[in-house]
């Protein structure tokens, strides 16, 4: 019955026929569709220009949700009434129905939403009024820290409106009431949530200057961290050092900087990021919590790696007191020093790396990258590094294989002779005989073939000895028939 009704309403309304309209909603049982249908005729007489009318439909929907008796079903109609006559431009509407709700804070919450739909739809001079009524209300809540929040909340939805003269008027209203707040602590949060405010609003003066009034130490730090988090994404670094200086709790403080440093690196500005840097560090350093501290460390070493810093990079990971953690991050350094071709630099990073197991695997990868990029001199030296005896014969016949391919003979040999020293440093004649056969295939390879021969005819083993030479022999004479 009631959705038959709806229809016929739905028709009467878009033929004009708002009395006839009006007439089929007073039939309707149910309060809440009762609503529904005298808010959609309301709406559609004020978009047809009959706004004389208007109050009419609206009076009858006032009524029915007067009617309703469960608390929070009435309060969620008034608001959507509420919400809609404002969409409509029935602002005087809109204002009785807000009116109607009973608590303060309820009602204040429907205004915000009044004044974030005139504001989304371009009401502006209609959201002016809304906003001077939604101070109005707010001023009435007797506890001051409610007001003072409610007050920010309002300057919230303006500022992400844009509205930042607005914002910037409620804010002021918020601090006067948040200074008759007498408890320390309430009084803090209060100020610590305007600032927080001003900064949406990019206010970042006024931030410091209400930051700077809060009382807890420990709030007031983090408000100042995300002061100047802000102020870096708007690259004013200056006022961001300014503000991270007056930090006094090390944890606060190393993320402001660290955050600072990064945003200068991304500026370009390499030489002030790595002061900023070593500023975070000492901060880092005087933080309690070892994991909090850690963490810090962990995102100084990010950072520094994102625009290839390595050298800061190394210098955070030291500070890392877990041996495991710290070798971690040597050997996260060590790939990206690799992958960026910065070989010094990830050398440096992987001898710091404690791990007996990582340790040979991270050199192995930094030898490999050295000779694909020519420099087999470095990469001859650093073999040494190596402590494995098998690890280090590997990385040599790698480097060999690499040095042949370009062409560059005497660094082959130069491998060739460290690859077979070490093979005679392995215990057990199998193992050494083994390591001999790996190297005369690779000098077979090469087309080195009385070096191969010679290397094969000091393998011990018989077995493998006969082997070698023979695949040597067919090599040189596949080559020969050539």
């Amino acid at each position: 019955m009631h959705r038959e009704l709806s229809d016929i309403i739905a028709l009467l309304v878009e033929a004009g026929e708002f009395d006839l309209a009006i007439q089929a909603a007073q039939q309707i049982e149910d309060a809440w569709v009762r609503i529904e249908a005298f808010r959609e005729i309301a709406i559609a007489m004020a978009k047809a220009g009959q706004t004389e009318r208007v109050n009419q439909a609206f009076q009858l929907a006032l009524q029915a949700i007067q009617q309703i008796e469960d608390a929070w079903v009435r309060l969620e109609a008034f608001r959507e009434i509420s919400v809609a006559m404002a969409r409509a431009g029935q602002l005087y509407c809109a204002f009785q129905a807000t009116w109607e709700i009973e608590d303060e804070w309820d009602r204040l919450e429907v205004l915000k939403e009044v004044v974030e739909v005139l504001l989304e739809t371009g009401q502006f001079d209609l959201a002016n009024q809304a906003f001077k009524l939604a101070v109005q209300v707010a001023q009435e809540i007797w506890d001051a820290l409610v007001r003072s929040s409610a007050l920010t909340e309002i300057a919230e939805v303006l500022t992400k409106a844009g509205h930042f003269d607005l914002a910037i008027r409620a804010l002021k209203f918020a601090t006067q009431a948040a200074q008759k707040v007498w408890d320390d602590w309430t009084f803090s949060l209060a100020l610590k949530e305007i600032a927080e405010a001003l900064v949406e609003a990019k206010q970042f003066d006024i931030a410091i200057q209400t930051a700077q009034k809060i009382e807890d130490e420990e709030e007031r730090s983090w408000v100042f961290e995300k002061i100047a988090k802000a102020l870096v994404t708007a690259k004013q670094f200056d006022l961001a050092l300014h503000v991270a200086q007056k930090i006094r709790d090390p944890l606060p403080r190393s993320w402001a900087l660290g955050e600072i440093a990064e945003g200068l690196m991304e500026a370009g500005q390499m030489e002030r990021a790595n002061q900023v840097f070593s500023l975070a560090l000492k901060a880092t350093q005087k933080i309690e919590d070892s994991w909090e501290r850690l963490q810090m460390l962990l995102g100084i070493i990010e950072a520094s790696l994102k625009v290839k810093q390595f050298d800061l990079a190394i210098q955070a990971a030291q500070k890392i007191e877990d041996e495991g953690d710290r070798s971690d991050m040597f050997w996260k350094i060590a790939e990206a020093a690799t992958e960026a071709g910065e070989f010094e630099l990830a050398i440096q990073a992987a001898q710091e790396i404690e791990d007996a197991w990582v340790r040979p695997s991270v050199f192995m990868g930094i030898i490999t990258a050295l000779a694909k990029a020519g420099q087999f001199d470095l990469a001859i030296q650093t073999v040494q590094e190596i402590g494995s005896t098998l690890d280090r014969l590997w990385v040599l016949k790698e480097i060999a294989e690499v040095a042949v391919e370009a062409g560059q003979f005497d660094f082959a040999t130069q491998a060739f002779n460290l690859a077979i020293q070490t093979a005679q440093e392995t215990e057990g004649a199998r193992s050494y005989s083994w390591m001999l056969m790996e190297i005369a295939e690779v000098l077979a390879g090469a087309r080195q073939f009385e070096r191969a021969i010679e290397v094969a005819k000091a393998i011990e083993d018989d077995h493998l000895r006969s082997q070698i030479l023979d695949a040597i022999m067919a090599a040189r004479q596949e080559k020969e028939g050539q």
